[in-house]
């Protein structure tokens, strides 16, 4: 497991997938998606800009001709030994470097937290596994989702049983250190009735590291559920990422979502939530600093289909150098949506000359009986006048400038209900702030 598959003349193949599922050692399902995924890869065009979700960015011009699929870890004792510490308090842990798991701790009862090829398919959660994998984000999406299941590695099972609530999150720690490499981690987040679970999910890749990174993440609350899921997106500064995460909630239930933006040359992300059952909510946030070049691009769409549900979304980014922001989301309301309660903001400062950020809220209401569906969108400097306060003072202008900031992402900040969590966030924000 640990070495590379070999791609037949450079390129991503109906062969290799399957090679690569026969050496991961893929169960009946997996090994029927793998092979469904590719060949659809093999039909399909990268997406272009005349699709809605890639609007803002045209990925026709992607060559993966160069990338081989995950190559499993290196030295498995170091990564091992190097994923082991997480601070704060935690449920359970599991730890990946290049798609292959290094470390996974006991779950309490009631969880199970394991990759894909460990879970016992004849337990709930292999159920579950084998029921469920690939329902929200479906692989035929476009290409890009095609490939993520031909090439699927690093797949990891958070699944909780019904009645049960954790109060300590679960971590899952991504590394990928490898040059050239393509990257299709998948979350799959089943939780039982009237649960609660917070899942942070850290992605990370070394510095220098040339990596195409195709996450997806399917997150599934059971009725009367809550799940938070945090994405921490702290690539390296080579890195492209191209992610889908999708939620389709049941009734009663809630998503509490959070994504943040401090690494990567490229990070696209498509977070859906189909609001199906009856009462049930969604609320997302995210936050991002851009330095240099980056290009952070956010698509969201929230689809309210069933009676009396809600959605709120708060986007907030601060761009310097000549970094950009793109925000395109989507808020429906369906025919049966009635009493839909939904809100829409995405707001940006822009801290130097060449940074640009992009804002395209849009609604679609197809039913007037709803409670509010509202919608904003902001982008502008540091406000004058507050700098002159702090100046005046004798704060130091780029300290002021740093207060601002910092105050402006503390919105989102704010709403994190645990507090080693948000001082994890906060310290990645400062420190890519500080940047030079």
């Amino acid at each position: 497991m640990d070495s590379a598959v070999e791609t037949r003349d450079g390129e991503l193949t109906p062969d290799t997938s399957r090679a690569l599922g026969e050496r991961l050692g893929d169960k009946p399902r997996m090994a029927a998606l793998r092979a469904e995924a590719a060949r659809e890869a093999g039909h399909r065009s990268m997406p272009t800009s005349v699709e809605r979700p890639w609007k803002y960015y045209d990925a026709s011009t992607l060559d993966l001709s160069a990338y081989r699929p995950a190559v499993g870890a290196i030295d498995r004792r170091a990564a091992e030994v190097r994923s082991c510490p997480v601070t704060g308090e935690h449920a359970a842990v599991i730890a990946f470097q290049n798609g292959e798991a290094v470390f996974t701790e006991d779950a309490p009862e009631g969880l199970t937290l394991a990759a894909f090829d460990a879970v016992d398919p004849d337990v709930a959660a292999g159920k579950a596994l084998a029921d469920r994998l690939g329902s929200a984000v479906p692989f035929a999406r476009n290409k890009l989702t095609a490939l993520h299941y031909a090439f699927l590695r690093g797949g990891v099972l958070v699944h909780l049983a019904p009645n049960v609530e954790l109060h300590e999150p679960v971590r899952i720690l991504r590394e990928y250190v490898s040059d050239k490499q393509l990257a299709t981690p998948h979350t799959l987040i089943v939780t039982g009735a009237n649960s609660r679970l917070s899942v942070i999910e850290d992605y990370r890749s070394a510095e220098d590291a040339d990596v195409v990174a195709l996450p997806a993440a399917e997150i599934l609350p059971g009725p009367g559920s809550t799940v938070r899921y945090t994405a921490l997106h702290r690539w390296g500064a080579k890195t492209r990422v191209f992610g889908e995460q999708c939620t389709v909630t049941e009734r009663d239930s809630a998503l509490i979502g959070l994504s943040l933006v401090t690494g990567g040359a490229v990070v696209k992300s498509h977070i859906e939530s189909s609001l199906v059952g009856r009462g049930s909510s969604s609320e997302l946030f995210a936050l991002g600093v851009g330095r240099g070049r980056q290009h952070t691009d956010f698509f969201t769409l929230q689809d309210h289909i069933g009676p009396d549900t809600r959605s709120d979304l708060l986007f907030k980014s601060a761009l310097k150098d000549r970094s950009r922001a793109v925000y395109y989301g989507l808020t429906r309301v369906g025919l049966g949506a009635r009493n839909a309660d939904a809100n829409q903001e995405n707001r940006n400062l822009i801290l130097s000359k060449g940074a640009r950020a992009d804002s395209d809220p849009v609604l679609e209401i197809l039913t007037n009986d709803v409670i509010r569906v509202s919608h904003g969108a902001t982008a502008g400097p540091v406000d004058e006048e507050q700098l002159f306060y702090l100046q005046a003072r004798a704060i130091p202008r780029l300290d002021a400038e740093a207060l601002l900031v910092r105050g402006f992402l503390s919105q989102v900040l704010d709403r994190v209900p645990d507090e080693a969590l948000r001082d994890e966030l906060a310290q990645a924000l400062d420190a890519r702030m500080g940047q030079a």
